[in-house]
């Protein structure tokens, strides 16, 4: 993490995310990704934008040469909201994405509209986000920052002081951060999950699984080169174990295989990352 910028995959996120709006068929609009990424990955989505044939064909490549794998970020960002959209319409009139990094559900979901979003992040990634976001009118009710660093800070001081409802039912993203921190901060951070949760929450939160192929090493590679090495995976049964520990039950676990033929209609054999879906439930005795 440099100091002044976002985070490097925060920022590859939410480039790749506004390049995925110009794919046929479209998974997720994302209209402000070019006002929050740095100048070069902004130049890519202007161009991107100017040119829709052209994106569609480099879209319609790269799911041949990747079998589909190039559209994981997409696929995972239109599982969450759609989740999200559930949960909305369970009730839920709040939101905290832990771990926001830039995050644009707060600009883009009409769903949104009558819930209050709190993003939670480390101090740079978020004035470098606040900054870019001064000037534009949310479609939730509010949105309210938290900086915070996962491996130190208390969640539930953090969220309180920001006026976070305890009683109230909430959605928790927590979307490609796991794999960046250590065990110990993974249940730091569900600890205050728990602590802040009222029974019937809905917790969406990404992990990568402990693949050996050639796929995995090469992005562990890649990550590490950036300076945001992967420092913890779960299989399935580690994560729902982990999460019921806190008064979390994983109702859905879902990747790419469960993902593509949904969405897509392609299928998908594999996955590096999954979603799990859990509930809060009443604490246990």
């Amino acid at each position: 993490m440099r100091e002044g910028r976002p985070s490097t995959t925060a920022a590859w996120v939410a480039a790749w995310r506004g390049i995925a709006s110009g794919a046929r068929p479209s998974l997720i609009t994302d209209d402000i990704a070019e006002r929050l990424v740095p100048r070069s990955l902004g130049a890519i989505l202007r161009l991107a934008r100017r040119n829709p044939a052209a994106t569609a064909t480099v879209h319609k490549i790269a799911d041949a040469v990747s079998r589909g794998r190039s559209r994981h970020l997409a696929l995972r960002t239109r599982a969450i909201d759609d989740a999200t959209a559930r949960a909305v319409e369970d009730g839920a009139r709040q939101l905290v994405l832990v771990g926001a990094g830039l995050d644009a559900r707060a600009w883009r979901l009409p769903v949104l509209r009558d819930v209050t979003v709190w993003e939670i992040d480390h101090p740079a990634t978020q004035a470098w986000k606040r900054a870019r976001v001064e000037a534009l009118s949310p479609i939730a009710r509010d949105v309210r920052f938290i900086e915070t660093d996962f491996e130190r800070d208390d969640l539930r001081e953090r969220l309180a002081a920001a006026g976070h409802d305890e009683s109230a039912r909430t959605i928790f993203i927590w979307e490609g951060v796991t794999m960046y921190l250590s065990n110990a901060a993974v249940d730091q951070v569900l600890a205050g999950l728990r602590a802040s949760s009222a029974t019937g929450s809905t917790l969406l939160a990404t992990y990568f699984e402990p693949h050996g192929n050639a796929f995995a090493r090469t992005l562990s590679a890649v990550l590490r080169g950036v300076s945001e090495p992967v420092m913890s995976r779960f299989s399935p049964e580690e994560i729902a174990a982990r999460m019921a520990a806190y008064d979390f039950e994983v109702t859905e676990d879902a990747g790419d295989p469960e993902w593509s033929p949904r969405y897509v209609g392609m299928e998908q054999p594999w996955s590096l990352e999954r979603l799990v879906t859990a509930k809060r439930t009443e604490p246990r005795p």
